[in-house]
């Protein structure tokens, strides 16, 4: 009778391995049993990287169990998921949280790579100095802040200084004020800080000396005003170079002191310090764009784009052969990656893109009433938007999760409020911008729905607002007993070095 049990007990120990090693081998090789169909099944994975990291994470409102894959990009994942719809929400204490409905497929990891968390309340950073303050620019390299205030019809330019919080430079333009906005000019520092060009108008009553009817009228006067940080003097342009139509400045990104403008249809290039070192760079231009190492032209009446060296020495080179006929009116402005990828703003504006993509050209219209437009980082993306809605156009297909498609276009989000202070946030998969006194951040991630965050709420339905992609930090303008002063918050959270601490 041993001898039998013996023997009965051997064979179940036989019987039990051949049936737990292959449950094991399944196992390790990423295979699940699933009770309800009754077999094994190849199981799906979620990694997703956040900002916050240090997070909770409940998948169909179950905590799950996450681990930290990789100390380089700090990515989690969660394994071992039956294919299934599932429900993911990521949250942190005094934080808003993510969620998303995923769809997990068998063998196949869903990925999140650009998921981002706001804080309930932010702590905010005033800058006492900066009383009355309407507009801000900050400099290239970070170093201070340009911003503008009015008082009695004046304009005033101040430098705040971004390290110590003291002004630096304080500039009086009597009886002019900045440029009004639906002229898309502002302040625009010199690549290397040591100028500002301010565009400025003001109304001014002209007396009609026509015989048969002497009458006074109101009518506008433009000019730009160069600021010359390192001396503090400051120069007319226009009177400068004795030029009553000045308009489209833009420094030259290479050569110090050296900045573009058209008057007319002429695109001149010159020397803020010699008036005759002057250089007509081409005519019949109706607008330009700068690249490091070149000058980008649109010629009329054709609209054609050609390209020179900056100081206009070089011949001349075709970029574009013909433009869409759907357009009627003047372009006005163009703005392009490179010169397979260039944005055209019409006078009625029109928006069009020309795409020399991967795969096909395509030249061809993309909206209309559009107020301003701007390429991704990498030239795969451009974000353009109107009062009410903000879209994205991709030129060249986007492979990492979610997929797009080259000359796929998408909108972002609609509101029946004006959208202002539109703009790429630093990962170029998040746009910010604001409604009222709200600041937010929005997902281009479609699946499912795009979370929407808000990240602050000011005292007034008109704040000027800027996220610093370098310093990690969104500027805004904010009351305080009835005044505006500048303010900012650490945007987004600081992470530790390759996971460690924080």
């Amino acid at each position: 009778m041993e001898k039998i049990k013996r023997r009965v007990f051997f064979w179940f120990l036989v019987l039990l391995f051949f049936i737990i090693a292959p449950t094991l081998i399944l196992q390790a090789k990423g295979y699940r049993f699933d009770w309800r169909r009754g077999v094994f099944v190849h199981s799906g994975t979620i990694s997703f990287k956040s900002n916050p990291q240090t997070i909770t994470v409940n998948l169909n409102e179950v905590p799950a169990e996450t681990s930290n894959l990789n100390r380089i990009n700090s990515s989690f994942n969660i394994s071992g998921l039956l294919p299934a719809d599932y429900k993911i929400e990521i949250s942190a204490p005094d934080f808003y949280s993510w969620n998303k409905k995923i769809d997990v497929h068998s063998g196949v990891s869903s990925e999140f790579w650009n998921i981002i968390l706001t804080r309930n309340n932010y702590e905010k950073t005033e800058y006492s100095e900066t009383a009355g303050i309407e507009k801000f620019f900050t400099s290239p390299k970070n170093h201070s802040i340009a911003f503008t205030t009015n008082t009695d019809q004046n304009l005033f330019v101040k430098i705040l200084e971004l390290n110590n919080e003291t002004i630096t430079g304080d500039y009086d333009f009597p009886g002019w004020k900045l440029l009004d906005e639906e002229k898309k000019e502002n302040i625009e520092w010199s690549p290397e800080e040591n100028y500002l060009s301010v565009p400025v108008e003001k109304k001014i009553i002209e007396e009609n000396n026509n015989p048969q009817s002497i009458s006074l009228q109101n009518s506008t006067r433009y000019a730009y005003y160069i600021i010359d940080l390192s001396s503090g003097n400051t120069l007319n342009l226009n009177n400068f170079l004795n030029k009553k139509e000045i308009r489209h400045v833009r420094w030259d990104p290479k050569e110090k002191g050296y900045l573009f403008f058209l008057e007319g249809d002429s695109l001149f290039r010159m020397n803020v310090n010699d008036s005759s070192d002057m250089v007509l760079i081409a005519d019949n231009t109706s607008a330009f764009d700068l690249s490091y190492s070149s000058v980008y032209y649109l010629q009329t009446p054709n609209n054609l784009v050609f390209k020179t060296s900056l100081n206009g020495q070089a011949e001349r080179t075709q970029i574009t052969n013909k433009f869409p006929e759907t357009s009627n009116f003047v372009v006005e402005k163009i703005i392009l990656y490179d010169e397979t990828r260039i944005a055209f703003l019409d006078q009625a504006r029109n928006l069009f893109i020309y795409n020399k993509g991967e795969h096909d050209k395509y030249f061809s219209k993309l909206g209309t009433e559009i107020l301003e437009m701007h390429f991704s980082d990498d030239g795969k993306k451009l974000l353009f938007w109107n009062s009410n809605e903000i879209s994205i156009y991709f030129a060249r297909d986007w492979t990492v999760q979610p997929t797009r498609q080259e000359n796929d276009l998408n909108n972002i989000t609609r509101y029946s409020e004006t959208l202002k202070n539109i703009q790429w946030y630093k990962d170029y998969e998040h746009i910010v911008f604001s409604v009222g006194k709200y600041a937010k951040i929005i997902e281009l991630d479609a699946r499912d729905h795009r979370n929407c965050l808000d990240l602050i709420s000011t005292e007034f339905d008109t704040p000027f607002i800027n996220h610093n992609h370098s310093l990690e930090k969104l500027f805004f303008t904010d009351q305080k007993n009835s005044q505006t002063f500048l303010n900012s918050i650490v945007f987004p959270e600081p992470t530790p070095i390759l996971g460690i601490g924080g």
